[in-house]
């Protein structure tokens, strides 16, 4: 039985250890995505789809990994480090997701082939500044 707890204990760290790899991956990925669409460079030619594509991709990956990490840990009793870690992470996740989220709507706002009514620079603004609250919860 004292193997079958050290195996216990070894497993919940590798979820949480793994699902925190992942977390940061795909964080760095959004990251530098996000300096991509920020780009001075970007112009009214600019296919803003790719980007929309990236961030949707980018947000599918993260619920999976934390589908697959609640489907892991479901059937192990956590005792208390493990469940703040696990809750951290959780937080983690969910406030990626919600900049993700925002810097989608944001941009298929903006995108001129999805929209071809104009787009008020204070709605921009006031989008940039919804997206700019939310990405702050980021650690």
């Amino acid at each position: 039985m004292g193997s079958h707890a050290w195996g216990s204990s070894v497993e919940k760290l590798l979820i949480n250890e793994n699902t925190q790899i992942k977390i940061s991956d795909i964080e760095k990925r959004y990251q530098a995505l996000k300096k991509n669409i920020f780009s001075p460079i970007n112009d009214i030619q600019t296919n803003y789809n790719v980007y929309l594509d990236s961030l949707i991709i980018l947000n599918d990956e993260l619920k999976a990994v934390r589908a697959k990490s609640f489907l892991q840990i479901y059937n192990l009793k956590l005792d208390r480090n493990y469940l703040d870690e696990f809750s951290r992470l959780d937080k983690k996740s969910k406030n990626l997701h919600n900049a993700i989220s925002s810097l989608f709507n944001t941009y298929k706002e903006y995108n001129p082939s999805i929209h071809k009514d104009s787009y008020s620079f204070e709605f921009y603004r006031n989008n940039i500044q919804k997206f700019i609250d939310i990405e702050c919860s980021l650690p």
